[in-house]
């Protein structure tokens, strides 16, 4: 019996000892097998970490032409939206991404969540963004609910480059010197690997490619000061004024020396209309405003360094007017350069924001 009672001792102890070493492994098992279980709220700040993440540091695909210019007819080549200027300025967002992002042609919630959230589940989510400097609040999705995932990203907007010729400007460089006759020409370059090359850093740099050139040219009366003696008298403003039709825009490219036409430029603002007008455009009053897409100029990034833009004008009488005739093709270098020359054109800045995702 005693030598019974030691056997029945030592198999008790080598059957516990293998209990616990199998208890001991499904233990540390068990874990992870319930990682799938875990709390529905840390998934969501998981896709919501993820979109601000996206949004905030991927200038979003296409990437050239950027997906901003796509327009509504082809919105379907749109892959991937994301905000930033570039991929080497995270949270230094772009106005345009900014206000192609928030157009009302984008549906909620299929159209963002196919190229915003990239979640495996029919999320409901809200994303907005906050430009502190102008206390503007643009947003697009649903109501928050009590309970969601959230994310709160600290930004930099990088405002638009534009540039207002008046009457100030017309007078410095003399594009009012013309003669008296009835068409006139007025050309603007952009010099696309000037641009590039003197400012490096894609937060402050004016990118035709990348980001929208917006040209105005106010106080086209102010040009108008003398006429042919064997007119009747004549004034600027009021019965008998002079008539301004803008004929057409063009946009040609300089290459090897010589200009060639890309394009013609159809949709400028006048005096101040809501709407684009097409040329001919007749009785012009002030200003002509042309807000130029970056589709535009994507074909600078193929090797032609310099664009101009070219407005042909008709006034009737015959009198001075902005330039002469056929100034580009006479003198391209005569041309009003869009550069880094602050009194010329008023250059990108930062603005403060925040963008919040929120995902339930």
């Amino acid at each position: 019996m005693a030598d019974d009672s030691g056997n029945l001792s030592i198999d008790f102890l080598v059957g516990f000892t293998i209990f616990m070493l199998a208890f001991i492994w499904v233990a540390s098992m068990v874990p992870g097998m319930l990682i799938g279980l875990q709390s529905r709220t840390i998934d969501y700040d998981a896709v919501a970490y993820r979109t601000g993440v996206i949004l905030v540091e991927d200038p979003g695909w296409p990437a050239a032409p950027a997906w901003e210019s796509y327009p509504d007819g082809q919105k379907d080549q749109i892959i991937r939206f994301g905000l930033a200027v570039s991929k080497d300025s995270p949270n230094i967002l772009s106005e345009d991404k900014l206000n192609r992002f928030f157009c009302s042609t984008f549906s909620y919630p299929d159209d963002y969540h196919s190229r915003a959230i990239f979640g495996d589940y029919n999320y409901f989510f809200n994303i907005s963004v906050l430009d502190e400097e102008r206390n503007q609040m643009r947003s697009v999705g649903d109501v928050l609910p009590d309970g969601y995932g959230y994310i709160r990203r600290a930004v930099k907007i990088k405002g638009l480059s534009n540039t207002t010729i008046g009457q100030s400007q017309i007078e410095k460089h003399h594009y009012n010197n013309t003669e008296n006759v009835s068409t006139h020409e007025f050309s603007v370059v952009i010099n696309n690997t000037k641009l590039l090359g003197e400012v490096g850093d894609p937060s402050y740099q004016i990118d035709p490619a990348r980001d929208t050139i917006i040209i105005n040219i106010t106080d086209l009366r102010s040009t108008i000061k003398e006429f042919p003696t064997a007119s009747p008298k004549i004034v600027r403003n009021g019965a008998g004024r002079v008539s301004i039709t803008l004929d057409s825009i063009k946009v040609y490219r300089w290459d090897a020396g010589t200009l060639s036409l890309v394009r013609t430029y159809d949709k400028p603002y006048i005096d101040g209309r809501n709407t684009p007008d097409t040329p001919p455009i007749g009785g012009i009053e002030d200003n002509v405003s042309l807000i130029i897409d970056p589709r535009v100029f994507d074909i600078m990034k193929a090797g032609y360094s310099q664009v101009y833009i070219n407005y042909t004008f008709t006034v009737n009488p015959d009198c001075t007017f902005l330039n002469n005739t056929n100034n580009l093709l006479a003198n391209p270098q005569g041309s009003f350069s869009y550069d880094y020359f602050p009194e010329n054109v008023t250059q990108p800045r930062l603005r403060d924001g925040v963008v919040e995702v929120a995902v339930w």
